[in-house]
């Protein structure tokens, strides 16, 4: 995202304009937005971010292309439900895990699923002290059928189960035993530019929960999942 910030930014907004501009003229029933947990930028307490609770986000650093742009993504989404009585909905995932994540894929979840399957060790690169709300893929998809059919237009639902909020050090702690390899720490070196620099990201999906919705994983089932489908897929 550093290096491409300004395909970041028209990407998220201008694409989701043109899918609106489609919406509204073919009579859509009902537009829903993808979003992000890091619309909510930094805070320096451990709660968790109800749907109306903003942090800041320093607007001069490229890496703020994504939350910047994904902010003003929902907006627009307001605007059209506003002037255009076009209906959008909005979700805000938390850190959705799950074996569609690719062995390249750099996400912290899916290098410790790939390394934990493999059968080596899991290499932390930082203190991991990061708290964030881990969703399994299954889960997050059938949050976001509930929205598209449930939720109201202009309003926005994070996507998160409380049980399964944790620190980045405790999910991989709990990988590390549950698959029999070790968490060795190694923060020295060169440290590569950071991802997402929230230290918390933990999401309160309360609002979700009263559509009926409820996850099916915990994080021990949701990640036991993830390294037997990639053990048997051979992927």
């Amino acid at each position: 995202i550093e290096k491409n910030g300004i395909d970041t930014m028209i990407g998220n907004f201008y694409g989701l304009y043109e899918l609106l501009l489609y919406a509204d003229r073919e009579k859509a029933i009902n537009t829903l937005y993808i979003s992000s947990s890091e619309i909510y930028g930094k805070k320096d307490t451990t709660g968790l971010f109800n749907e109306n609770e903003y942090g800041w986000v320093d607007i001069l650093n490229p890496r703020s292309s994504y939350p910047s742009s994904k902010r003003a993504a929902e907006t627009l989404c307001a605007c059209f439900f506003s002037e255009h009585n076009q209906k959008t909905t909005i979700v805000r995932p938390g850190h959705v895990y799950g074996p569609t994540g690719k062995r390249k894929d750099s996400h912290v979840s899916s290098v410790f699923a790939y390394a934990a399957a493999d059968g080596n060790n899991l290499v932390m690169k930082s203190s991991g002290s990061q708290i964030r709300s881990w969703c399994y893929v299954l889960d997050a998809a059938s949050a976001i059928l509930t929205v598209l059919a449930k939720g109201k237009g202009s309003n926005a639902y994070n996507i998160s189960d409380k049980m399964s909020v944790m620190s980045i050090k405790d999910m991989a702690e709990l990988l590390a035993k549950k698959e029999g390899v070790k968490l060795i720490f190694d923060i020295s070196g060169d440290k590569k530019k950071a991802g997402n620099v929230m230290d918390n990201s933990a999401l309160d999906a309360s609002k979700l929960q009263n559509l009926g919705w409820k996850n099916v994983f915990s994080v021990a089932e949701g990640f036991g999942h993830t390294i037997k489908i990639i053990r048997e897929a051979g992927i």
